[in-house]
């Protein structure tokens, strides 16, 4: 899943956080490392992509450019990127 930043042009990969949700390939890795574990209803990260230690809440999406997360609220994102 693809989306188009609108300032940069820049083409990332997001997901949106949800529990039933499909995967993308780093987002597994991540839960397979305990980078990425559910705390009731927030996705707790620690030491995984650049993010040392945060909860994202579940509807928040998750950019990454090929090296570094981003944890982007849902109207951010919205107003932000055009999905691919």
């Amino acid at each position: 899943m693809f989306a188009t930043h609108l300032r940069t042009k820049k083409s990332l990969e997001y997901w949106q956080v949800e529990k039933d949700s499909q995967l993308p390939i780093w987002a597994e890795r991540a839960f397979a490392t305990g980078g990425f574990r559910w705390n009731g209803e927030r996705l707790a990260i620690q030491n995984v992509g650049g993010l040392l230690k945060m909860t994202v809440p579940i509807g928040d999406f998750m950019v990454f450019n090929g090296k570094y997360l981003k944890a982007v609220p849902k109207a951010k994102f919205l107003r932000e990127y055009r999905i691919a």
